[in-house]
C-alpha cells in the first residue's frame, strides 16, 4: 500500500479520485530552507528533506512500504512563494499574482526498497485581474492557509485563470499522471 507522507488534503483527494489505495501519515516537516537558489532546486531540496525527516522518525515502521513525499511552490518571476504565515503575507503574495502569470512547481519522491523515483512538474497559470471583493473574502475567511503561494486552483484562483499551461493536478500539488505511471 502507498503511504502518503503529507498532511495535504489536496494530494489525498487526487489519490482518492484516481482510486489509488493509500494511507496518509501527517508529519510536521521543517521546511525552512534557503530560498536563494533556483526554484526547481528549492522544491526538490524540500522533498529530500521531508524524506530524511520522515525516515529518521519512522524508518522501522515503513522500511518495506512505498512512501510518497511531495511539495509544491509558487513562483512569480524569480520570487519563491511558500505558505503564507498570516493574512498580511497572503495579501502580499496575492498582489504579486494579480493580473500576472505564476508557475507552480511540484516535486514528488516515490521510495521503496526496489526504487526511488523523483519527478518535477510545472504548471503555469495566467491570471486576469482579481476582483477585490472576492480577494478580500478569500483572505479574510482564511481559505489561503496551507496553500503554497496562497494558490487555490480549485477555488478562488480558478475563476481568474485566462490560460493554463500544464496539468491541473500539478497545480493542486501532485502530478498524478506521472505518479500513476510509476505505481
Amino acid at each position: 500500500m502507498l503511504i502518503l507522507a503529507s498532511s495535504s488534503s489536496s494530494r489525498a483527494k487526487l489519490l482518492r479520485e484516481e482510486n489509488i489505495e493509500f494511507k496518509q501519515i501527517t508529519f510536521n516537516y521543517d521546511e525552512n530552507l534557503n530560498k536563494n537558489i533556483l526554484a526547481s532546486l528549492y522544491v526538490q531540496n524540500v522533498v529530500i528533506q521531508k524524506e530524511k525527516q520522515f525516515f529518521a522518525a519512522f524508518e522501522k515502521d515503513f522500511e518495506n512500504g512505498t512512501v510518497l513525499f511531495a511539495d509544491s511552490i509558487v513562483c512569480v518571476g524569480d520570487k519563491i512563494l511558500t505558505k503564507a504565515k498570516d493574512k498580511n503575507e497572503a495579501y502580499e503574495m496575492l498582489a504579486l499574482q494579480d493580473g500576472k502569470s505564476v508557475s507552480i512547481l511540484s516535486a514528488f519522491l516515490l521510495v521503496n526498497t526496489q526504487k526511488r523515483v523523483f519527478s518535477l512538474s510545472k504548471t503555469t497559470l495566467y491570471f486576469r485581474k482579481f476582483d477585490e471583493n472576492a480577494l478580500r473574502d478569500y483572505v479574510e475567511n482564511n481559505l489561503f492557509q496551507g496553500k503554497a503561494g496562497c494558490i487555490m486552483h480549485e477555488g478562488f484562483h480558478g475563476q481568474f485563470i485566462k490560460k493554463q499551461i500544464g496539468n491541473s493536478s500539478t497545480a493542486l500539488g501532485l502530478d498524478i499522471q506521472t505518479l500513476k505511471a510509476y505505481l
